[in-house]
Protein backbone atom coordinates (compact mmCIF):
# COMPACT_ATOMS: atom_id res chain seq x y z
CA UNK A 1 0.00 0.00 0.00
CA UNK A 2 3.37 2.60 0.27
CA UNK A 3 4.82 1.57 -3.08
CA UNK A 4 5.64 5.09 -4.82
CA UNK A 5 2.98 6.28 -7.50
CA UNK A 6 4.67 7.02 -10.85
CA UNK A 7 3.15 9.79 -12.61
CA UNK A 8 1.55 7.97 -15.37
CA UNK A 9 -0.83 6.80 -12.69
CA UNK A 10 -2.07 10.42 -12.31
CA UNK A 11 -4.00 10.36 -15.61
CA UNK A 12 -5.96 7.32 -14.15
CA UNK A 13 -6.53 8.67 -10.80
CA UNK A 14 -8.29 11.66 -12.08
CA UNK A 15 -10.59 10.04 -14.01
CA UNK A 16 -11.23 7.68 -10.69
CA UNK A 17 -11.98 10.90 -8.43
CA UNK A 18 -13.40 12.88 -10.79
CA UNK A 19 -16.28 10.04 -11.24
CA UNK A 20 -15.91 9.41 -8.03
CA UNK A 21 -17.06 13.32 -6.75
CA UNK A 22 -19.73 12.86 -9.58
CA UNK A 23 -21.25 9.63 -8.31
CA UNK A 24 -23.54 10.98 -5.18
CA UNK A 25 -24.45 14.40 -7.28
CA UNK A 26 -28.09 12.73 -7.91
CA UNK A 27 -28.76 11.68 -3.99
CA UNK A 28 -27.29 15.20 -2.71
CA UNK A 29 -29.57 17.01 -5.58
CA UNK A 30 -32.61 15.06 -4.34
CA UNK A 31 -32.09 16.84 -1.06
CA UNK A 32 -31.40 20.22 -2.23
CA UNK A 33 -34.38 22.69 -1.62
CA UNK A 34 -36.20 19.92 -0.28
CA UNK A 35 -39.05 20.51 2.14
CA UNK A 36 -37.99 17.18 3.95
CA UNK A 37 -34.35 18.51 4.36
CA UNK A 38 -33.64 18.63 8.12
CA UNK A 39 -30.26 19.06 9.72
CA UNK A 40 -27.88 18.03 12.89
CA UNK A 41 -25.49 19.42 15.36
CA UNK A 42 -21.91 17.85 15.45
CA UNK A 43 -19.62 17.91 18.55
CA UNK A 44 -18.18 21.30 16.41
CA UNK A 45 -21.59 23.02 16.25
CA UNK A 46 -21.75 22.60 12.26
CA UNK A 47 -24.57 21.13 10.33
CA UNK A 48 -24.67 18.04 9.13
CA UNK A 49 -27.35 15.78 7.41
CA UNK A 50 -27.98 12.72 6.49
CA UNK A 51 -26.78 13.45 2.61
CA UNK A 52 -23.91 14.46 4.26
CA UNK A 53 -23.43 11.15 5.34
CA UNK A 54 -24.53 9.08 2.68
CA UNK A 55 -23.42 10.66 -0.26
CA UNK A 56 -19.29 10.13 1.78
CA UNK A 57 -20.35 6.43 1.61
CA UNK A 58 -21.45 6.31 -2.19
CA UNK A 59 -18.10 7.85 -2.76
CA UNK A 60 -15.99 5.55 -0.51
CA UNK A 61 -17.92 2.97 -2.11
CA UNK A 62 -16.96 4.35 -5.85
CA UNK A 63 -12.98 4.56 -4.68
CA UNK A 64 -13.34 1.01 -3.73
CA UNK A 65 -14.56 -0.65 -6.62
CA UNK A 66 -12.42 1.54 -9.08
CA UNK A 67 -8.88 2.01 -7.54
CA UNK A 68 -5.81 0.11 -8.56
CA UNK A 69 -5.12 -0.56 -4.97
CA UNK A 70 -6.58 -0.73 -1.80
CA UNK A 71 -5.66 3.59 -0.39
CA UNK A 72 -7.51 4.73 2.82
CA UNK A 73 -9.69 7.89 3.11
CA UNK A 74 -10.11 10.24 5.12
CA UNK A 75 -13.54 11.34 5.06
CA UNK A 76 -15.23 14.69 7.02
CA UNK A 77 -18.09 12.39 8.26
CA UNK A 78 -17.15 9.04 8.09
CA UNK A 79 -13.84 8.89 9.83
CA UNK A 80 -10.24 8.34 8.99
CA UNK A 81 -9.04 4.87 8.18
CA UNK A 82 -5.27 6.29 7.03
CA UNK A 83 -3.40 4.36 9.30
CA UNK A 84 0.52 3.91 7.86
CA UNK A 85 -0.45 4.52 4.71
CA UNK A 86 1.87 6.50 1.98
CA UNK A 87 -1.08 7.93 0.19
CA UNK A 88 -4.83 8.19 0.80
CA UNK A 89 -8.29 9.61 -0.78
CA UNK A 90 -9.54 13.12 1.48
CA UNK A 91 -13.46 13.64 0.84
CA UNK A 92 -15.47 16.48 2.07
CA UNK A 93 -18.90 15.12 0.69
CA UNK A 94 -20.73 18.35 0.79
CA UNK A 95 -18.67 20.94 1.61
CA UNK A 96 -20.84 23.99 2.22
CA UNK A 97 -23.76 22.17 4.72
CA UNK A 98 -25.04 25.15 5.69
CA UNK A 99 -25.15 26.74 2.40
CA UNK A 100 -26.85 23.46 1.29
CA UNK A 101 -29.74 23.51 4.15
CA UNK A 102 -30.59 26.84 3.40
CA UNK A 103 -31.10 26.20 -0.56
CA UNK A 104 -28.16 28.17 -1.43
CA UNK A 105 -26.11 26.87 -4.39
CA UNK A 106 -22.49 26.82 -3.56
CA UNK A 107 -21.99 23.92 -2.00
CA UNK A 108 -20.12 21.29 -3.67
CA UNK A 109 -17.97 17.89 -2.89
CA UNK A 110 -14.28 17.73 -2.64
CA UNK A 111 -12.33 15.16 -3.50
CA UNK A 112 -8.46 15.02 -3.40
CA UNK A 113 -6.12 12.30 -4.08
CA UNK A 114 -2.64 12.68 -1.64
CA UNK A 115 0.73 11.99 -0.61
CA UNK A 116 0.32 11.69 3.35
CA UNK A 117 4.13 11.94 3.77
CA UNK A 118 4.50 15.41 2.19
CA UNK A 119 1.20 16.23 2.91
CA UNK A 120 0.65 17.49 -1.27
CA UNK A 121 -2.15 16.74 -3.26
CA UNK A 122 -1.59 14.89 -6.59
CA UNK A 123 -5.01 15.12 -7.84
CA UNK A 124 -7.84 17.09 -6.59
CA UNK A 125 -11.78 17.34 -7.97
CA UNK A 126 -14.21 20.18 -6.78
CA UNK A 127 -17.63 18.91 -8.18
CA UNK A 128 -20.74 21.71 -7.69
CA UNK A 129 -24.04 19.59 -8.13
CA UNK A 130 -26.54 22.48 -7.95
CA UNK A 131 -24.48 24.37 -11.53
CA UNK A 132 -23.18 20.86 -12.78
CA UNK A 133 -19.69 22.01 -13.22
CA UNK A 134 -16.88 20.02 -12.32
CA UNK A 135 -13.00 21.21 -11.39
CA UNK A 136 -10.52 19.20 -11.63
CA UNK A 137 -6.71 18.90 -11.85
CA UNK A 138 -3.50 16.77 -11.66
CA UNK A 139 0.34 17.42 -11.30
CA UNK A 140 1.36 18.31 -14.63
CA UNK A 141 -2.08 17.53 -16.31
CA UNK A 142 -3.22 21.42 -15.79
CA UNK A 143 -6.87 22.20 -14.45
CA UNK A 144 -10.07 21.68 -16.17
CA UNK A 145 -13.26 22.42 -16.36
CA UNK A 146 -15.26 20.09 -18.95
CA UNK A 147 -12.97 21.21 -22.19
CA UNK A 148 -12.07 24.68 -20.67
CA UNK A 149 -8.17 25.04 -19.26
CA UNK A 150 -8.23 26.62 -16.15
CA UNK A 151 -6.07 29.97 -15.51
CA UNK A 152 -6.17 32.02 -12.47
CA UNK A 153 -6.70 35.68 -12.90
CA UNK A 154 -4.17 38.16 -14.85
CA UNK A 155 -1.72 40.30 -12.73
CA UNK A 156 -3.40 43.08 -10.86
CA UNK A 157 -2.63 45.81 -8.54
CA UNK A 158 -3.91 44.99 -4.84
CA UNK A 159 -6.40 47.32 -5.25
CA UNK A 160 -7.52 46.82 -8.28
CA UNK A 161 -8.21 42.68 -7.15
CA UNK A 162 -11.34 40.80 -6.17
CA UNK A 163 -10.53 39.22 -2.95
CA UNK A 164 -12.36 36.88 -0.61
CA UNK A 165 -12.25 36.73 2.95
CA UNK A 166 -14.12 35.81 6.18
CA UNK A 167 -15.55 38.68 8.21
CA UNK A 168 -13.33 40.43 11.18
CA UNK A 169 -14.21 38.24 13.70
CA UNK A 170 -12.88 35.04 12.05
CA UNK A 171 -9.34 37.18 11.63
CA UNK A 172 -9.72 37.19 15.88
CA UNK A 173 -10.22 33.80 16.10
CA UNK A 174 -6.99 33.06 14.22
CA UNK A 175 -4.54 35.38 16.08
CA UNK A 176 -4.93 38.12 13.50
CA UNK A 177 -7.42 40.11 14.42
CA UNK A 178 -5.17 43.64 13.19
CA UNK A 179 -5.23 41.97 9.65
CA UNK A 180 -8.31 42.54 8.59
CA UNK A 181 -8.43 46.40 8.99
CA UNK A 182 -5.10 46.27 6.96
CA UNK A 183 -6.14 43.88 4.15
CA UNK A 184 -9.36 46.52 4.01
CA UNK A 185 -7.03 49.27 3.76
CA UNK A 186 -5.07 47.73 0.49
CA UNK A 187 -7.67 45.88 -0.81
CA UNK A 188 -11.34 47.62 -1.56
CA UNK A 189 -13.25 44.91 -3.29
CA UNK A 190 -12.89 42.72 -0.36
CA UNK A 191 -15.66 40.37 0.07
CA UNK A 192 -16.96 36.85 1.78
CA UNK A 193 -17.56 34.31 -1.10
CA UNK A 194 -18.34 30.84 0.87
CA UNK A 195 -17.30 27.54 0.94
CA UNK A 196 -15.97 25.62 -2.14
CA UNK A 197 -17.64 27.81 -4.87
CA UNK A 198 -15.12 30.19 -4.46
CA UNK A 199 -12.13 27.81 -4.81
CA UNK A 200 -13.23 27.37 -7.99
CA UNK A 201 -13.68 30.56 -8.55
CA UNK A 202 -9.99 31.54 -7.75
CA UNK A 203 -8.85 28.26 -10.45
CA UNK A 204 -11.01 30.05 -12.97
CA UNK A 205 -10.20 33.62 -12.35
CA UNK A 206 -12.74 35.97 -11.20
CA UNK A 207 -11.73 36.00 -7.38
CA UNK A 208 -7.69 37.12 -7.00
CA UNK A 209 -7.26 35.70 -4.11
CA UNK A 210 -9.21 33.91 -1.34
CA UNK A 211 -8.35 33.82 2.53
CA UNK A 212 -9.46 31.68 4.89
CA UNK A 213 -8.66 30.22 8.45
CA UNK A 214 -9.21 27.36 10.37
CA UNK A 215 -9.65 24.28 7.69
CA UNK A 216 -9.53 20.61 8.14
CA UNK A 217 -7.53 18.97 5.15
CA UNK A 218 -10.61 18.14 3.06
CA UNK A 219 -11.47 21.39 2.72
CA UNK A 220 -8.38 22.32 1.51
CA UNK A 221 -6.73 19.33 -0.42
CA UNK A 222 -8.38 19.43 -3.80
CA UNK A 223 -8.43 23.62 -4.01
CA UNK A 224 -4.45 23.03 -3.70
CA UNK A 225 -4.01 20.95 -6.74
CA UNK A 226 -6.60 22.85 -8.29
CA UNK A 227 -5.35 26.00 -8.05
CA UNK A 228 -1.96 25.49 -8.62
CA UNK A 229 -2.43 23.50 -11.64
CA UNK A 230 -4.65 26.76 -12.73
CA UNK A 231 -1.48 29.02 -12.15
CA UNK A 232 -2.21 30.39 -9.34
CA UNK A 233 -0.09 29.96 -5.67
CA UNK A 234 -1.26 28.63 -2.42
CA UNK A 235 -0.31 29.53 1.02
CA UNK A 236 -1.00 26.96 3.70
CA UNK A 237 -0.02 26.67 7.13
CA UNK A 238 -0.79 25.54 10.77
CA UNK A 239 -3.79 27.09 12.37
CA UNK A 240 -2.42 28.98 15.57
CA UNK A 241 -4.99 27.59 18.40
CA UNK A 242 -6.80 24.82 16.45
CA UNK A 243 -4.65 22.01 16.87
CA UNK A 244 -5.27 19.68 13.22
CA UNK A 245 -6.80 22.99 11.18
CA UNK A 246 -5.16 25.06 8.74
CA UNK A 247 -5.04 28.52 7.48
CA UNK A 248 -5.21 29.24 4.01
CA UNK A 249 -4.63 31.60 1.02
CA UNK A 250 -4.92 30.97 -2.72
CA UNK A 251 -4.62 33.30 -5.80
CA UNK A 252 -2.52 34.71 -8.71
CA UNK A 253 0.95 34.30 -7.64
CA UNK A 254 0.81 38.45 -7.20
CA UNK A 255 -2.59 38.61 -5.36
CA UNK A 256 -1.86 35.75 -3.09
CA UNK A 257 1.49 36.80 -2.56
CA UNK A 258 0.13 40.64 -1.55
CA UNK A 259 -2.20 38.61 0.79
CA UNK A 260 0.20 36.41 2.52
CA UNK A 261 2.33 39.20 2.91
CA UNK A 262 -0.49 41.39 4.68
CA UNK A 263 -1.50 38.62 6.80
CA UNK A 264 1.68 37.40 8.55
CA UNK A 265 1.79 34.35 6.60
Amino acid sequence: MNDLLSEEQLPELLKIAEAAARSASELILSGFRSPRLSAERKADGSPVTRFDREAERIIREFIAAHQPKPWPVLGEELGDDTGQARYRWVVDPIDGTLGFTRGLPNFGTLLAFEDVLERRALVGVIHLPAMNETYCAARGIGAWCADERLHVAAPRELADCLISAPAEYQFRLAGIADSHAKLRAQAPHLRWFGDCWAHAMVARGPIDALAEFNLARWDIAATEVVVEEAGGRVFIRDARDVRGKYDLIVGSPRAAAAVAELLQF
